[in-house]
């Protein structure tokens, strides 16, 4: 006779590689969740410290949440149209440059921490120089990312 398994025993191996191919599926997909997880965490735990003028001799800093992309994109998408709608006098360009105005105290209100700082505070309770301060300065301590501040960098002169 050959030196062939018998049915059972090939049964039983194959039993075995499917449940070792299983276990390492099922610890594969343990193991993605746990990342999504994590970095969805560490995405709303990921906060900055945005300072900004609320007047020429005034400063102020407020804790604020990282824009996510769709959230960047739109800001850069209002700051462009405000741009190119600022230059024309159409009625159509002024009504259109007023609405993406006025989409800025919802983006401010969104991004920052404190929640006592929503739509109606940027809207009704500081000038709109500051309001639109505010976002700039959000977006470059954005893309400035982890880099120490001007001010750090003074204080160890």
């Amino acid at each position: 006779m050959t030196n062939q398994e018998d049915p059972k025993s090939k049964m039983d191996k194959l039993k075995k590689e499917v449940e070792t191919k299983k276990s390492k599926k099922d610890e594969d997909f343990a193991r993605q969740i746990a990342t999504r997880e994590l970095l969805e965490r560490d995405f709303n735990e990921d906060f900055l410290k945005v300072s900004f003028n609320t007047s020429p001799d005034t400063r102020r800093a407020i804790l604020a949440r990282k824009p996510n992309q769709e959230e960047f994109l739109k800001i850069l998408k209002l700051s462009i149209e405000a741009s190119n709608l600022e230059s024309s006098s159409t009625e159509d360009a002024n009504k259109r440059l007023m609405e993406v105005y006025m989409d800025l105290n919802k983006i401010a209100s969104e991004l920052s921490v404190d929640e006592s700082l929503d739509e109606e505070f940027w809207s009704k309770n500081v000038s709109f120089e500051t309001l639109q301060n505010f976002i700039s300065e959000l977006i470059l301590s954005f893309q400035q990312g982890t880099r120490v501040s001007e001010e750090d960098m003074k204080s160890f002169r």
